[in-house]
């Protein structure tokens, strides 16, 4: 069952590619249009644009998740792609904290995200990966949909989640501390219930 999680494959190294070329054409696709707005009556072109331009970015991410099992860099939008999606009326004003502070001498930046799940039915989620392990579950699902999905998953609740953004001058893939680094953007958010 853990082997269904297969990383490094010929197929996904393909499609990675495949997706890669997609994302080119569009990002030169959007250049183009917004290269020719010329002032803020083009603001809707922008927008649209931008619009078309986010697919394209979200399937190289899951390529990329796919076949080596990170989406950084874009994988990231997939959170704002859904909250856009929402409507406002679905979920309830919850508390969120920013922080700015000063950024000199950043040449790093690491993106930690935490999602907190209430696991309500242990069993739903096992069947609904195929799993029997519920750690390996959790993977094969966020494989699929991405981590952001978990909380829809039947059998588990979100029950918060938090952003920290930290300028640091550490190597790339490896540990970062929020306590030593500068701490650029945070968010946290609680669900009720």
């Amino acid at each position: 069952m853990a082997d269904d999680f297969t990383q490094w494959t010929p197929a996904d190294a393909e499609r990675l590619r495949a997706a890669a070329a997609d994302l080119a054409a569009a990002v030169t696709a959007h250049a183009a249009t917004v290269s020719a707005v010329t002032g803020e009556d083009g603001v809707p072109e922008v927008l649209a644009a931008n619009d078309r331009l986010l697919p394209a970015v979200l399937a190289y991410a899951d390529a990329q998740f796919d076949l080596t099992g990170n989406d950084f860099p874009f994988g990231v939008l997939h959170t704002y792609a859904e909250d856009e999606a929402e409507d406002a009326d679905v979920l309830p004003d919850v508390p969120v904290a920013a922080v700015v502070p000063d950024t000199s001498g950043t040449t790093d930046v690491s993106v930690l995200q935490r999602h907190d799940l209430r696991v309500t039915d242990e069993a739903s989620v096992l069947v609904a990966a195929g799993e029997s392990e519920l750690g390996q579950a959790l993977a094969a699902l966020a494989r699929t949909a991405g981590w952001d999905s978990l909380g829809e998953v039947p059998g588990l609740r979100s029950a918060a989640r938090s952003v920290l953004v930290v300028g640091q001058q550490v190597a790339p893939g490896a540990e970062p501390d929020a306590e030593d680094g500068d701490l650029l953007f945070s968010q946290q958010e609680v669900f009720p219930g």
